[in-house]
């Protein structure tokens, strides 16, 4: 199997509901990427923007790089503000945030997680 250095895949784990995996894409914010990356593992709290978007408060403080307002299903994204990351429960218009990937499987497990959930992101362990 070819390993791309540019498609970084990750697992997310919502403890007591399932595991996600994602791939960070680092052309599409290299410096959030980068950062982010160099904290793994990573292990929060979920919470809810109503039906729209789950996020985890990281701790990070990083700036605004590459953003956009308009997300697809299953987008991941990172949100300067308050420094969380956000996986897309459906396609939306929203903050402006720091675009980072996708979820490439098990969508599902995002939608039934719930406010006060933990979620864990690490790396793939075939990576």
């Amino acid at each position: 199997m070819v390993k791309s250095i540019s498609r970084v895949p990750l697992v997310l784990e919502i403890v007591s509901k399932g595991v996600m995996e994602c791939e960070i894409v680092r052309h599409l914010s290299p410096l959030t990427v980068s950062e982010l990356l160099s904290h793994l593992p990573m292990k929060g709290r979920i919470h809810k923007m109503g039906q729209d978007f789950i996020y985890v408060e990281t701790g990070l403080r990083l700036g605004k790089e590459k953003q956009r307002s308009t997300f697809k299903l299953g987008e991941v994204a990172y949100l300067p503000s308050n420094g969380s990351l956000c996986i897309f429960l459906r396609d939306k218009l929203a903050y402006s945030m720091n675009p980072l990937g996708m979820v490439t499987m098990s969508l599902d497990v995002a939608e039934r997680a719930g406010p006060g959930d933990v979620m864990i992101l690490r790396r793939n362990h075939d990576d």
